[in-house]
């Protein structure tokens, strides 16, 4: 690891994981975008998760009101629940 004092300091996965979704959606800047794709470059654990993620997005946008509706409650509830669980900083 570089010194992390540096503008091209290696960023740790927990330090991906929490930039994750602003990365995704465009909204990094540049210099951070770079060091985002530094690190998966050289991190199979956070590529994996980065396409994970593409995938759970592209399936996600395919769903449809009549998809969701046929969903059972308890796999709804479950769903709302994770998705209300507060991120760790």
């Amino acid at each position: 690891m570089t010194d992390r004092s540096g503008a091209e300091a290696d960023l740790r996965c927990t330090e991906v994981a929490e930039a994750l979704s602003a990365y995704l959606d465009g909204a990094v800047d540049e210099q951070q975008r770079r060091r985002i794709d530094s690190h998966l470059a050289g991190c199979p654990g956070c590529t994996a998760a980065v396409d994970q993620f593409r995938t759970v997005i592209d399936l996600s946008g395919r769903l449809t009101a009549a998809d969701v509706a046929t969903l059972e409650p308890m796999i709804l509830d479950r769903l709302a629940a994770t998705l209300r669980v507060p991120r760790r900083k």
